[in-house]
């Protein structure tokens, strides 16, 4: 009698940004369904106050997936973050044997501009592009934060130019430099798990691309 193994689970990014959900792996999993979904992590930390949890409160799998549980009991999950996109020509992630991320053409040379030009916003009830004055830029919906920031090399080309900038040429600047992936996090509330609070403009979709197009 053939034995079969756990069925392999190929995920879409476009669904996981859209909605939230990798795949089967969803906010509100206990911890031990995540085990037996993705297996033990490949490294773990305690949560911000050790005496609280008597077990890790963050899982890492792959240096790609991070899954922060709740501190109290069952611990469920709080936070999925993707740390990377796939390479240019990449076809898909591999988390674990059981977890696959198809690219779906996304990539990891994509500026914000190109991702909010994306044909999977429209079931999302609210789409809005944030400018951070410590040099992040983040996609914001109800269900996904997507981070963004400049290398050190291109902060210094920001802070060299931004004086002599008119508004949509600064903004069509930032677009261009904001090449690195702090990561895409699926929270309950997005907005609220931005740092800093009160140092966000956000424009919405349409805005925004009219100002990266206007400073070009």
């Amino acid at each position: 009698m053939a034995i079969h193994g756990p069925k392999r689970e190929i995920v879409s990014l476009l669904s996981f940004i859209r909605t939230g959900e990798l795949g089967p792996l969803k906010l509100g999993m206990k911890m031990r369904q995540v085990s037996e979904l993705l297996g033990p992590p490949d490294w773990w930390m305690d949560g911000h106050d050790a005496d609280i949890s008597p077990v890790p409160l963050l899982w890492g799998y792959n240096r790609m997936l991070e899954v922060f549980f709740s501190y109290e009991a069952p611990h469920v999950v709080e936070t999925i973050k993707l740390r990377q996109l796939p390479s240019l020509g990449q076809r898909h992630l591999r988390v674990r044997w059981r977890l696959w991320i198809r690219a779906d053409g996304i990539h990891d040379e994509m500026k914000i501009s190109d991702f909010v030009r994306l044909p999977i916003w429209n079931e999302c009830r609210r789409v809005t592009v944030g400018l951070s004055n410590r040099e992040n830029i983040d996609i914001l919906t109800d269900a996904v934060e997507l981070l963004f920031y400049m290398r050190n090399r291109e902060e210094e080309e920001l802070k060299e130019a931004q004086d002599d900038l008119e508004t949509a040429a600064y903004v069509a600047l930032r677009d261009r430099l904001s090449t690195g992936l702090h990561g895409i996090y699926s929270t309950a509330r997005p907005k609220d798990n931005r740092y800093f609070q009160d140092d966000w403009r956000d424009f919405s979709v349409p805005d925004y691309l009219a100002l990266v197009d206007a400073g070009k």
